[in-house]
């Protein structure tokens, strides 16, 4: 379903990104053991995450990349991270939005490490200010596009909102370089990366805003739209 955000709120690639568990249900669906015992004496940030469904499949998953990631580093290496990954995790407190953040951003970076990420997971732009985050999410991937639809008007009118889609993709669905998603009955986007660019083909049967999220993206950061319409 179509909606809106206001101009000033940008989406920071971390933000979007999450848990990824692999073959399983997702967080919300049931609960998940972390991999450290909650009964034994922990620090509080652990405490938050035994209370949490979320964290501790957050926490589980991680723990399923330790052996790949152990094969890359040497042991020093291993450590140092490893310890200041939990250094990190107690300065969290009991703050569950700086636990869920330091989870997903180490397991990002863990995946690219080990080869695990798609090709069209990632954060891409085209040329005009129009942003695509597709990320993994458990047995699916999360798509999150946002666009400000023609740069004329809505520079020139001052616009305050965004056009903003999100949808889901089972695993299954995935194929090696793409999928397609339906929106309803009619609209269909075909996703497909080559050549380290994303294309986006919308099917005729699409109309209005989605449009803008046709055409070749790159890899890249969202543009704050505040300097985009400065510059013009």
């Amino acid at each position: 379903m179509m909606h809106y955000l206001k101009k000033a709120i940008v989406i920071p690639l971390f933000a979007l990104l999450a848990a990824c568990l692999i073959g399983l249900p997702l967080a919300n669906d049931f609960e998940v053991a972390p991999s450290f015992d909650c009964e034994e004496n922990i620090s509080v940030s652990q405490k938050i995450i035994c209370q949490s469904p979320a964290l501790s499949a957050l926490d589980f998953e991680l723990s399923t990349y330790i052996d790949g990631l152990r094969q890359l580093l040497t042991r020093t290496q291993y450590l140092v991270e490893a310890r200041t990954f939990v250094e990190k995790r107690v300065l969290c407190g009991k703050s569950v939005e700086c636990l869920t953040q330091l989870y997903e951003t180490r397991l990002w970076r863990v995946r690219y490490r080990v080869n695990d990420l798609h090709p069209i997971e990632g954060s891409w732009v085209n040329d005009g200010h129009t942003h695509i985050t597709i990320v993994k999410v458990g047995p699916k991937y999360r798509l999150n596009a946002t666009s400000p639809g023609s740069l004329e008007v809505y520079c020139v009118n001052a616009s305050d909102e965004i056009i903003s889609k999100s949808a889901q993709f089972d695993k299954w669905d995935m194929k090696k370089n793409g999928v397609s998603y339906s929106w309803g009955n009619a609209c269909t986007w075909d996703f497909k990366v080559s050549e380290k660019q994303l294309n986006i083909k919308v099917s005729s049967d699409c109309v209005n805003e989605n449009k803008y999220f046709s055409g070749d993206f790159r890899k890249g950061e969202a543009s704050d739209l505040a300097y985009v319409c400065f510059d013009r």
